[in-house]
């Protein structure tokens, strides 16, 4: 082999080697530009991961206070639910307060009713009491008029005013009849008011 043919063959291995450099730089430069791109991406998704963490801290500040306000709210309610029952229980004693009135107002109604009977039997047992008085009255009035007409005849005998002494008897006598059957009358009714007045004092004492 001459050195000419010695000289190409080591120029072809030079121009190949340095193809074969210059491809590796260029896979080089290629890995280099997609190492790039990736640490790239890999920053871009980082800034996303961070923002993404942002977001899920705000999120979870957020909650909380979304929880202390709902644990706030389920005290208030806790508290009204409370307020409510106690209000449920003085509306149930006020209830019963006025069902107790109402039964002591229908007692004293009742109570009123029975001395309003009472007091009606008194005043009819008064009534005739005092209807017994006015024939008293008569029965001594008549009596009056019956003694001073047979007083008068004894003393100044028969004479021109016979006529009015006779008179006076004859009135003094119908008044004492009318007066005494009156009274007997009123005597009647007067004994059956008194058979009831213990009984009548009795229910008026229990209800004073």
């Amino acid at each position: 082999m001459t050195d000419q043919g010695k000289g190409e063959s080591v120029l072809n291995i030079l121009m190949k080697l340095t193809k074969d450099d210059n491809r590796l730089k260029t896979n080089m430069l290629e890995l280099m530009g997609k190492t790039n791109e990736m640490a790239a991406s890999r920053t871009a998704n980082a800034e996303v991961r961070t923002t993404l963490a942002q977001e899920r801290t705000q999120l979870a500040k957020q909650q909380t206070t979304f929880s202390s306000k709902s644990t706030d709210l389920a005290e208030v309610r806790t508290n009204l639910s409370r307020d409510r029952t106690t209000l449920a229980g003085e509306r149930t004693d006020l209830a019963s307060k006025r069902t107790g009135l109402s039964e002591t107002r229908t007692s004293l109604a009742e109570q009123r009713n029975n001395l309003a009977g009472l007091r009606t039997m008194m005043s009819t047992y008064r009534s005739i009491l005092a209807k017994g008085r006015t024939e008293l009255a008569f029965i001594r009035t008549g009596l009056a008029f019956t003694t001073l007409g047979i007083g008068l005849i004894r003393y100044f005998g028969l004479g021109p005013w016979s006529f009015v002494d006779g008179s006076l008897v004859v009135f003094g006598i119908a008044a004492t009849l009318f007066g005494v059957k009156g009274y007997v009358a009123t005597r009647r009714y007067e004994r059956t008011f008194s058979d009831k007045l213990p009984e009548l004092v009795s229910e008026a004492q229990r209800f004073l």
